[in-house]
Formats: C-alpha cells, structure tokens, sequence
C-alpha cells in the first residue's frame, strides 16, 4: 500500500523525517518495503498485513498513526448540497447474505472531463493513470478512505439496480475490455438487460463512465469478503477494490462513501446532487469483547497500567466499559480483526512495543503425543538416506497436465477449481514430476549431480477423492566428486536400485521385483514391487523439465513400510568361508532374478550368499545367449566345512540352473 506523507500530513499534523517515519510505521506492524523519493514528497509502499483492511487509505494510516503518536485526527468535512428534485432509481438485493447493504447516490448534469492537476498528481503517486474526472475521483476516494465506490453512466441502466448471483452462461465485457463468462457462484449487479458489474470485483465497460456521461449513479455497498475472494480467484483477477472487499471492508461507511464522492463529482466535474439516498438493505451488528485487566497483563507477562490500556484502546474508536477488573469493549467497526480477547492483548502490546516485553522462559514439560510408530518409520527413512547423501525436499503439490500423463494409470487426475498457477491446475498423483523440478533448478544453478527425496502426498480420484503417502527418490549426474585417488561417479540404475533395495533391507523387507511397463520409466528399465515403482526417467519426460543427463528414480508407498521391526542376530562367524565360482550360459531371457529364484528355491543352509561377478556377451557365447558368472560363499555355524559338501552343493546348484532355465556350464 502506497502512502504520500503529503497527503497523509492533510490529516495528521506530522513531523518527523524519514527515518522517523520509516521507525514508526514498522512499529505499527507496516514495515516499509519501498521508499521513493518524489519531489517535496516522500511515497512509502507498506507492507500491510491481510487482517488490516482498514489501513489500506492514507485516513486508514493516519488514524493508526495519531494512536501512536497521540496526535489529534484531523476529519474529513464536507458540505453536500442537494438540489429539491428527489432521487429515484429502484434497487433490489436478492442475496441479502451476500449484500446486506447497497447504498447509491444519482448526480445529474456532470461534464466529465480530464481531472485537475492535484487529482492527477496524487493518483500518479499511487501508481494509477488518470482516465476521466468521474472516475479518479472514485479511485481517489478509495487510496483516502480505503472503501471502494463505483460509478455508472445512469442513462446506460435499463430500469434499476439488481444484486444477484450470475446465471451459468452469462458474461460481461469489463472495464479492462476483456469478455468473461460468469459462474452461479459470481454475485453481480444487474440491471433488467443484464450484468453491468461483478460486485466488489471490476465494473462493466457498457455500462462505465466516459466523456459523454450527463448522469452518474454512484454504488457503495458491502460485499462479503468470502464470494469476492472466490469470484477474483475464478476469474485470475485481482483488482484494488477487490484487494479491499476480500479482506473485510468496513460495513458502516457505505453512506459516508457515497455521500463523499457525490461531493467531489459536484465540486471537480459540475452537476447537482439529488435528493436523497438510495438504499437497500441494513447491516445491525454489535460486537462486544469482554475480557479483564489481569487477563491481558497475564498474556503480556508483566504489568500494564490501567489507563494506558483504557487510554490505547479508546484511540482505536472502540468503546470502552469498566467495572472493577472487567472490561468490555465495543470495537469499531472499521476494525474487522478485533474478536476475541486475544485480539485486544495483541494491540496493547503492539502499543506498548514488543521490544520492552520482558523475556521470560515457558516451564519446561514433556511434550505428549510426538513420538509414534508412524513417526519413527520417518525419522528412520530420513536419517538413513541423509546418511547416504540424500538431501530432503519438499515441493508444490500441484503440476501440469502434460507432466500427469507420465504419472501412470491409476484412478483419474483430480483438477484444482482456483489453481495458483494457470500452467499447473493438476494434483500430482507422482511426487517425481515434482522433484524433477528440484533437479532441474538444481542442473541449472551449476551443480553437477543431484541426489534427492521427499516423502509427501499424491492424490487422485477413484470414485471419490483418495491421497497416499509416499516417499520419492531421485538421483541424476554426478554423485561423487573427482579426488586425488579416484574418478567421479554418476548417478545410475544399479546405484539407485541398490539405496532402495538397502533402505528396504534396514526394515527387513526383501523385495521380488518384476519387470513393469509404467508410463514415466524407460521400456526395460522398470521394476515394480508391491506399489513400489523403481526405473530410468522417460526421454520425453526429461525434455519438460530441460534435463539433459539421465535421471533415475523409486517411488515407495509408505506403507510398505511395517511399524515394527523384529530382527534376528547370530553370533560373529567362528569358522572360515568357502567360496566357489561358477560360469554359466543362458539364454537372453534369463534374468538374474530369476537365478535368485531358483537358488532360494533350492534351500541350502549352508550357501550363505551369491553374487553377480561378470556379465559377457560376445564370442565363444551363442547368438542369443549370455554367459553370468557367480561367486558363492558358504559356510557353517558349528564347523568348517569340507571340499566335499561344498562340491556336492554347488553340483546341485548347477543341475538346478539347468533344468529350471536351460543353462549350460561354461567351459
């Protein structure tokens, strides 16, 4: 929100300097985030927080600033003239929840023309052009009081003002010259030819003031914050009444607003004002916060005296009764954030700077309820793989339709109704779409190779909404640096399979996986296991993220992951092991999956281990065969073991081979 010290010292007797100013609004909670230098003034832009609404306008700041400095407010006073003629123009609120007020004023005979320098020149300064007198007033009145007005050419309605919801299939050409089509959820004002304005939102063009404007009807109202919030997130558009009204805009300044406007219109661009306002609905509410004095020296953790708490509150506009300790408070009704007790503790300590609070240390006590078997699963996964050079990312939920056709087949995308960004309205059923990002920034930003995971949710639709926890792997590059002894190493299938199969084994999981075809893993490079999904990134995939180096990834259900771990120890080994190696031929279709298969099957107490040792295709091996190589260790835990039983089982090991995949001893 830009402020002009100018315009503000119009209500406020101010002098301080820069870095004066610059103190007093961070201590009010408006932290500057600009400061411009503009001739003989001085534009602050004010980072003003979502529960303060009503200090969006310089009168907004300078009523807060008078609190703090206990300087007088000056008023904005005004003599409206009417003429004799009554206004008349019929008005109709058809959602009273809505719009409970509708407040409008008619000024006849205006000759709207370019604005005055003074107009010009304050507008500038909040970063608006001048369009036409009519309409910089109303956006001037806006940037002094902070209440949103809007201004039709009355000779463009057709029979009367109507506030109502959209009809699905309706649109409106707006100010902005863009055609939008309008949602039953959209609240507008109509008249009895259709939409003129999406209310609290934007104006329409047919209906908007111009050069050959004689009859203006001004609209004040209040909008609830809740549908203006939904229809400027539906339509991708946020304009400065829009910013007011879904914030909460004050509900008992509609006739102020209107009446204040209709003055400037008649002093800046002619005219007479008739008779009377016109208005629809009421608004009735009375707040009240009762609370003590012990109660908010209490949260504040040290004394405040009485009068000042009394004094700070008063300088808000609340209302103010006391009995004994007791308190209660009517706030304002320009003050939408002021609730509950709490909220009162919150503005005497902001009054009282939180920089004089005294520090005191809350009692130490034994948190309940942190610690469960579902945590721990987390912590173990976490640590583990932080251990292995893993860093942990946490990443948007959301991703683009073309990235969700890599996600695989299971249930349907669910769409996002007001997506923050217009490119990704998807939630990601696959959190790799989403840490492919992470390692494209990352590539980008000059690092070599990327090792990361997140465990977070995916979501999709199967008859009704479902989300599922899981943990995500990826790794791309290079994943050891060069030293002195030994070259780099990147980033492979086998070394991702390897931290997967290893993450598995520390919550004694032992895999089967099968072969997959899944749409975001390269054809041959895919493995499944129970939900689990392992494999190379998919060529076309890469190409939309930018990534030119390949990138293999896991994806892991949580729940695969059991809660308690029973493990089983044995003594350290005291006798010796015997190791025998063995080089046989298979056909191509034989996988080393498949030899684990057939070696478990067979039972042998003593095989302690086995391993792949060498791979070879080429001469001295058959047109579709492939010759593998093992090393096999066995050992017994009460004896050493002869020539003779290890001889014996790896002869059966071989017959096994054989018969169960046709293979053939390699001579």
């Amino acid at each position: 929100m830009r402020i002009s010290v100018n315009w503000l010292k119009e209500y406020l007797d101010l002098k301080l300097n820069r870095h004066e100013l610059e103190a007093l609004f961070s201590s009010m909670g408006f932290p500057p985030e600009e400061i411009i230098d503009w001739g003989d003034d001085l534009i602050f832009d004010l980072e003003v927080t979502p529960n303060r609404p009503d200090c969006l306008s310089h009168y907004g700041i300078a009523r807060e600033a008078s609190a703090f400095l206990n300087l007088p407010l000056g008023k904005i006073e005004f003599s409206l003239k009417e003429s004799d003629e009554k206004a008349d123009f019929p008005i109709e609120i058809k959602e009273r929840n809505l719009c409970p007020k509708y407040v409008a004023r008619i000024v006849e005979g205006v000759e709207v023309g370019a604005s005055p320098n003074w107009l010009v020149e304050k507008l500038e300064k909040m970063g608006l052009q001048s369009i036409n007198s009519v309409v910089d007033l109303s956006n001037f009145l806006l940037y002094a009081i902070g209440h949103p007005t809007h201004v039709f050419d009355l000779d463009k309605l057709e029979g009367g003002i109507i506030v109502r919801r959209a009809e699905e299939g309706e649109r409106l050409i707006c100010l902005d010259g863009e055609e939008r089509e309008l949602s039953g959820e959209d609240l507008i004002i109509a008249d009895h030819g259709g939409p003129v304005a999406i209310a609290g939102v934007i104006g329409g063009e047919e209906s908007g003031v111009d050069f050959s404007t004689r009859r203006v009807l001004i609209e004040s109202a209040y909008f609830d914050p809740v549908t203006v919030r939904r229809t400027s997130r539906r339509l991708g558009l946020t304009t400065d009444a829009s910013y007011r009204f879904e914030r909460g805009a004050d509900p008992m300044v509609q006739e102020f607003a209107a009446d204040y406007l209709a003055h400037l219109i008649s002093q800046v661009a002619g005219g007479r004002v008739l008779k009377g306002r016109l208005v629809a609905g009421d608004w009735k509410e009375e707040r009240r916060i009762k609370t003590s004095f012990s109660f908010i020296n209490s949260r504040i953790g040290q004394k405040v005296e009485r009068e000042f708490i009394q004094k700070k509150l008063i300088s808000l506009g609340a209302v103010v009764r006391v009995e004994g300790d007791s308190l209660e408070v009517i706030p304002p009704s320009w003050r939408r954030d002021l609730s509950i007790p709490e909220d009162l503790v919150e503005e005497v300590a902001r009054f009282l700077g939180y920089g004089t609070i005294k520090g005191k240390l809350p009692p130490l006590e034994r948190p309940q309820g942190l610690n469960t078997p579902q945590r721990d699963v987390l912590w173990r996964v976490r640590n583990y793989l932080a251990g292995l050079g893993y860093s942990e990312a946490m990443t948007y939920i959301w991703t683009s339709i073309r990235a969700d056709e890599f996600s695989g087949k299971r249930g349907r995308p669910l769409r996002i109704k007001n997506p923050v960004d217009k490119e990704m309205p998807i939630l990601r059923r696959s959190i790799i779409l989403t840490l492919l990002e992470s390692v494209s920034l990352n590539l980008r930003m000059g690092r070599k190779g990327v090792r990361l995971f997140e465990i977070g949710r995916v979501y999709w639709w199967d008859e009704e909404p479902k989300e599922e926890k899981r943990l995500a792997i990826v790794e791309a590059g290079e994943i050891k640096e060069r030293t002195w002894e030994e070259g780099p190493r990147e980033a492979s299938y086998y070394s991702l399979k390897g931290t997967v199969e290893a993450l598995l084994e520390r919550f004694s999981l032992k895999p089967n996986f099968t072969m997959a075809f899944h749409p975001l893993f390269e054809d041959g490079f895919s493995l499944s296991w129970q939900g689990l999904n392992l494999g190379v990134i998919k060529k076309q995939a890469l190409e939309l993220y930018g990534i030119e180096v390949p990138v293999f990834a896991a994806e892991i259900p949580l729940s695969l992951f059991p809660l308690e771990i029973r493990r089983e120890y044995e003594d350290l080994a005291k006798y010796p092991y015997v190791r025998r190696d063995i080089s046989m031929v298979f056909p191509e279709r034989v996988r080393f999956q498949d030899v684990e298969k057939v070696l478990d099957s067979l039972s042998i107490p003593i095989l302690r281990n086995f391993r792949l040792i060498d791979l070879y295709r080429g001469e001295g091996v058959g047109p579709g065969h492939k010759s593998m190589a093992f090393s096999l260790e066995f050992r017994a835990g009460d004896r050493t073991l002869t020539s003779e039983e290890v001889d014996e089982q790896v002869k059966r090991i071989i017959a096994a081979l054989e018969k169960e995949l046709s293979g053939e001893l390699r001579k």
